[in-house]
Order: C-alpha cells, then structure tokens, then sequence
C-alpha cells in the first residue's frame, strides 16, 4: 500500500516537512553561494525550526509505535 501512495505523489506530513526541509536547505546554500547572507541566515533559520518539528514528530511517533 505505501508503494502505491508514493506513485501517486501521497506524503505524510513527515515527509513532507522533510522535503521542505531540503528545499530550505537548499535555498540557504544558493544564497550563501550569492552573497547574500541575510536571506541565507532566513533560510536557516527557517530550517532550523522545521528540522526541531521533524524531530519531535519523529519521536512522537516512535513512542506511539512502542
């Protein structure tokens, strides 16, 4: 069943915190690479939140499985 969610395009919101996350992390090295270090520092800050959320939904969700 999770195969077929992925064909589709379906995400938990896990995953899609994840993807965000990438994108962010991405955005903020263009950005540094550019020289433009205030929106660089946006974007990692902005990562830095949303990678806390993912931890503690991850964590969350270890302890519901237990």
């Amino acid at each position: 069943m999770h195969w077929i969610k992925k064909l589709f395009g379906f995400k938990t919101p896990l995953e899609k915190k994840q993807s965000r996350l990438s994108t962010l992390q991405e955005k903020a090295f263009q950005a540094q690479r550019n020289g433009d270090l205030r929106l660089a520092g946006k974007y990692y800050h902005e990562a830095e939140v949303l990678e806390t959320e993912i931890v503690k939904m991850s964590a969350a969700a270890e302890n519901e499985s237990r």
